[in-house]
């Protein structure tokens, strides 16, 4: 995959794109041709290779040769028929808004940038609802600038190069080259076999939230840490710390797919499986000590597979693991580790002295405590009800606060990530 981690600004195409309009299109002309006597001879898949180009083109294309002339009063009149054809035929391609929204909580300024007109825009803002998603939108509006020269608009009103092209038609990939820049193809779109040249083609929209994710960056510079760190006879342990509900878990995945995707060999590791019965968890009256040090497993997870990785084996286990909701060891896990390995160890505590010598290198997700408190509030009371909230005022965060300065686990990590926004993680410090 084309490296894509300086772009700072998407500039998008609709139809095909963002909007699925080729059926109220295609009766939306159909109609207009009809009401004024006109032949139309198109199936709906020759008709939709049109969709796209500029206004003149496109209904000079559909109509017969004596009637090219009267392609404005044809546009004109299908101006006024589009609004009901797209409140009944068009629909929006699947996630399209939590999509935008994500990617503008990442701080990506978004554009839209189309051959339509103003009138066709103004329709399908009033229908779906999607300019607010936008920083700038721009259309040709008969204005005789072409793709190309919209997007060098765009680039000088951004002041960057630092840009992508999202559509599904030649015409965009061709834009984007024009202008030095990026192209993405969505080949769910119209364009079918014109995205050959695209610099990467996605099935599904909601995949640009994998290709523009704020935490490549970081993942990057792990990456050049396990290539500068790691030995090659031995498997290399990456520990992902942080308080309850600094994200570590959604870290941690992340990493694992993006390694994943560039050939690395991984074994993720939750300290969540390694819980102790609850007759332990619970057997001492200080609930505070309870999950600082009752909690876990520590001697099960260093004695079944830390202490393998550290005398370098290459090793296959199968676990029986405590289920938290039966409080019995019917969770089976498998893992499977080798001197090619990257091993990520998610999990709270983990720089207590038992696990931190079997970790190469430590990252540490630092929030607030009030955010902690406060992804409690959206995520767990929905599970286990209002009363989780005292347990975290009571139990989960004054444990965290006896091991931050107990164990000062932000001093000795190597990297420290400022995560109070997960979808725009930042390096506070690095080794």
């Amino acid at each position: 995959m084309r490296d894509l981690s300086n772009i700072d600004l998407l500039i998008f195409d609709i139809d095909g794109t963002l909007l699925k309009s080729d059926t109220a299109n295609f009766k939306t002309i159909k109609k207009v041709l009809s009401d004024l006597n006109i032949p139309f001879s198109f199936n709906k898949k020759d008709f939709i290779s049109y969709i796209g180009k500029s206004s003149e083109c496109f209904y000079k294309n559909i109509l017969p040769d004596n009637r090219k002339l009267q392609w404005e009063v044809v546009r004109n009149n299908a101006r006024k028929e589009y609004y009901l054809f797209l409140l009944k035929y068009g629909k929006l391609y699947p996630c399209i808004k939590n999509t935008l929204m994500t990617l503008r909580n990442r701080k990506y300024k978004l554009v839209l940038y189309s051959n339509c007109s103003i009138e066709y825009l103004n329709t399908v803002f009033s229908i779906f609802k999607i300019d607010k998603y936008f920083d700038y939108i721009e259309c040709t509006q008969e204005n005789n600038l072409t793709k190309s020269q919209i997007i060098k608009k765009i680039l000088n009103k951004f002041s960057t190069q630092n840009a992508v092209v999202i559509g599904d038609r030649l015409i965009d990939i061709e834009a984007a080259k024009q202008n030095n820049i990026s192209s993405i193809c969505v080949l769910y779109g119209f364009g079918e076999n014109e995205t050959k040249e695209a610099d990467i083609k996605i099935n599904k929209f909601t995949e640009l939230l994998d290709i523009f994710d704020r935490r490549n960056i970081i993942f990057e510079k792990i990456i050049e840490e396990i290539i500068k760190y790691k030995s090659n006879n031995k498997a290399f342990v990456i520990g992902i710390n942080g308080i309850d509900n600094s994200g570590k878990t959604i870290f941690a995945k992340s990493l694992e797919r993006y390694l994943n995707l560039r050939d690395y060999k991984t074994q993720l590791i939750l300290l969540d499986d390694f819980h102790n019965l609850k007759e332990k968890r619970y057997s001492g009256k200080d609930e505070i000590d309870n999950y600082y040090n009752k909690s876990f497993n520590f001697k099960m997870i260093i004695e079944k597979i830390l202490k393998s990785v550290k005398e370098n084996k290459n090793f296959k286990i199968k676990l029986n693991l405590l289920n938290l909701y039966t409080d019995k060891f019917d969770v089976e896990r498998v893992y499977s580790i080798d001197k090619n390995t990257i091993v990520i160890l998610e999990g709270v505590f983990l720089f207590k002295k038992e696990l931190l010598q079997y970790i190469d290198y430590k990252v540490f997700l630092e929030v607030p405590f009030e955010e902690s408190k406060k992804r409690a509030r959206n995520r767990d009371i929905k599970i286990y009800g209002k009363e989780i909230i005292k347990k975290y005022d009571l139990k989960y965060l004054p444990a965290q606060a006896k091991y931050l300065e107990e164990l000062q686990p932000i001093e000795i990590a190597d990297m420290v990530i400022d995560n109070l926004n997960w979808d725009y993680p930042l390096i506070k410090k690095f080794r």
